[in-house]
């Protein structure tokens, strides 16, 4: 996507739940890292996690009809995203081989979605609680969506310095989670956002 457009992800949804493919290549190409590392971090092998963030988009483009019904689509793709992986850590444990998949890929329960939105406040009670400048450096990469070059060049500091508060920053959030107990797999997917 050329960097003069914004990312209009209700835009692209309704699009691709009308067979748009090269809406598809756009929302694949926005969130591919994203679930690709959250993948890694669980099934711990490069080809396994690659195998999971596809059968994310597959299912995902099997499923484009029902976009225009989903009202928090980054929760629906977590949901799908975890069960995926989950399904992939059952098949990594078991010896016999064929395990039939245990959790419907987009099952999203009212519960999943009040853990999502619990662990979300987490996250922001704990960036409310980081130092100025490293707030204003996780929001411009997090919810902007900026690179470390361009938070860089808008705050007038050196891209080691926006990689060093990135850092810093996660560390913090992760900790106070931690703390109160927020589930691993969904804080990952949270902090994961824009990571450039």
């Amino acid at each position: 996507m050329p960097a003069n457009l914004t990312y209009d992800e209700d835009a692209l949804l309704a699009r691709v739940a009308a067979d748009d493919e090269y809406a598809y290549k756009l929302l694949f190409d926005h969130h591919w890292n994203r679930i690709y590392q959250v993948a890694l971090s669980f099934l711990k092998n490069h080809e396994e996690a690659k195998d999971a963030v596809q059968l994310v988009f597959i299912r995902l483009w099997e499923k484009r009809d029902r976009l225009p019904e989903v009202n928090n689509f980054d929760a629906w793709l977590f949901i799908m995203a975890r069960n995926t992986i989950i399904n992939q850590l059952n098949k990594q444990v078991t010896a016999t081989g064929e395990v039939e998949d245990v959790l419907p890929e987009d099952y999203l329960t009212p519960e999943a979605v009040m853990e999502y939105k619990q662990t979300a406040m987490l996250i922001a009670e704990a960036v409310a609680m980081l130092p100025p400048q490293q707030s204003l450096i996780f929001h411009l990469s997090r919810e902007q969506g900026l690179t470390h070059p361009q938070i860089a060049a808008q705050l007038n500091i050196a891209p080691a310095t926006v990689k060093s508060h990135i850092i810093r920053a996660l560390n913090a959030v992760r900790e106070h989670i931690r703390r109160c107990g927020g589930p691993a797999l969904l804080v990952i997917w949270l902090l994961t956002g824009t990571m450039k």
